[in-house]
């Protein structure tokens, strides 16, 4: 929201699934917006001149790409960014040329675009780097291989896992290429190229699966019927694994809509796949715990996590991580009382509910479908705890 109560007026263009927002430099307020028409209302303002000027973008956006189609020219971002600005009669914004004030233009984008989860990362990355080169801002020219090198050495000296070392290199990279997009960067000033990178770009983690055995001991543990937290916690986590292994973001966000005749139904947000399937017997009891209890979420969600206070992309976003931290801290105790000694969060439900379909002779192609991973990879990684025990059963039966 800008400080005049309305809103920016956005251009989003996306090219193969990439998307980013142009700004219009208009704006307006929610009441004054036509949603359906894409336009200001009659109530607006300056709806005799934004209405026109909108069309006018539009209409020569559509005649740039229809010369782009007829004569093979490649789409960018860039050549529709410059016939905003020429419309609009803006000049292009003068960018930072260091790497700290690139990072916070980027988060702000990222911000105003709602991508709160990528916002996050970049400020992550951008904290560690400020925390590494003691505050002190670099321009993009002066990053070198050996600077690089430098910030590994710093972030294994911490005890970095290559986990985390993953996130910060890859928003790094990334960072360091929309620079040389626009223009912010020489195109051939990019240190990454020489950098040893392809340990970070699918890390080997820790062991998270646990046997259904172990899933077994936590889901017949006894709990105070007094203990809510608790409880609640051993019912997400459930929940998940008996729901091929449902994120906690998605499960915070289902609602009793997404429930019909006997399936979920749901938009996965991290991959925005639509996922539909029949629900376990075990899912359906669990719903039925919740379905009418009292201090149930007041606005239609399945589960008390998210109620009417959590109005905005902000609030949902810090609601869910407030309660995913404290529903961690307590599917560890449950696990640790069972006698479970690797460390239990809800992605360990994911993990094992992988692991006990191919412990079962499910086709890893299958499980990746459940998934929703569009590349073989990713699913090993999943099942990287147990070998391959379709494939050792059938070596052992025929030697």
């Amino acid at each position: 929201m800008l400080t005049n109560g309305e809103y920016p007026i956005m251009l989003r263009i996306t090219i193969n699934r990439q998307s980013q927002f142009i700004s219009t430099k208009k704006s307006s307020s929610v009441n004054n917006w036509d949603v359906n028409g894409q336009c200001v209302l009659k109530s607006h303002q300056d709806v005799k001149t934004l209405n026109p000027l909108l069309k006018t973008i539009l209409a020569k956006i559509d005649l740039y790409l229809l010369n782009a189609s007829e004569s093979g020219a490649v789409v960018s971002f860039n050549d529709i960014k410059a016939i905003v600005l020429k419309v609009t009669n803006s000049t292009p914004e003068i960018k930072a040329q260091t790497l700290f004030k690139f990072f916070e233009s980027e988060i702000q984008r990222l911000t105003d675009e709602e991508r709160l989860g990528y916002a996050g990362a970049y400020k992550s990355t951008l904290n560690c780097l400020k925390n590494f080169t003691g505050d002190k801002d670099v321009p993009f020219v002066n990053i070198s291989l050996e600077f690089l090198k430098k910030y590994e050495a710093y972030l294994v000296k911490k005890g970095n896992a290559i986990t985390t070392r993953s996130v910060y290199f890859r928003t790094f990279r990334t960072v360091f290429k929309t620079a040389i997009a626009d223009k912010v960067c020489p195109e051939n000033h990019y240190p990454f190229k020489s950098f040893a990178f392809g340990k970070y770009n699918n890390p080997r983690t820790k062991k998270r699966a646990i046997t259904k055995a172990q899933i077994d001991l936590i889901a017949g543990k006894e709990i105070d019927s007094r203990e809510d937290a608790k409880i609640n916690a051993r019912n997400y986590f459930m929940f998940s694994f008996y729901c091929r292994g449902l994120n906690f973001i998605d499960l915070a966000s289902l609602k009793w809509e997404n429930i019909k005749d006997g399936e979920l139904q749901y938009t996965r947000a991290k991959t925005k796949e639509d996922f539909q399937f029949r629900l376990h017997p075990e899912a359906i009891k669990i719903l039925d715990f919740y379905r009418g209890m009292l201090g149930n979420s007041d606005a239609g969600f399945i589960f008390p996590i998210l109620y009417k206070r959590h109005n905005t992309p902000k609030a949902i976003k810090y609601r869910k991580q407030k309660v995913l931290k404290m529903v961690n801290t307590q599917i560890k105790e449950i696990a640790e009382s069972v006698g479970i000694e690797k460390t239990v969060t809800t992605y360990v439900a994911r993990h094992s509910y992988a692991t006990a379909l191919r412990r079962n002779g499910i086709s890893k192609e299958m499980i990746g479908q459940s998934l929703g991973h569009n590349d073989l990879k990713t699913t090993n990684i999943y099942l990287d705890d147990i070998g391959d025990p379709v494939m050792d059963e059938m070596i052992n039966s025929a030697i």
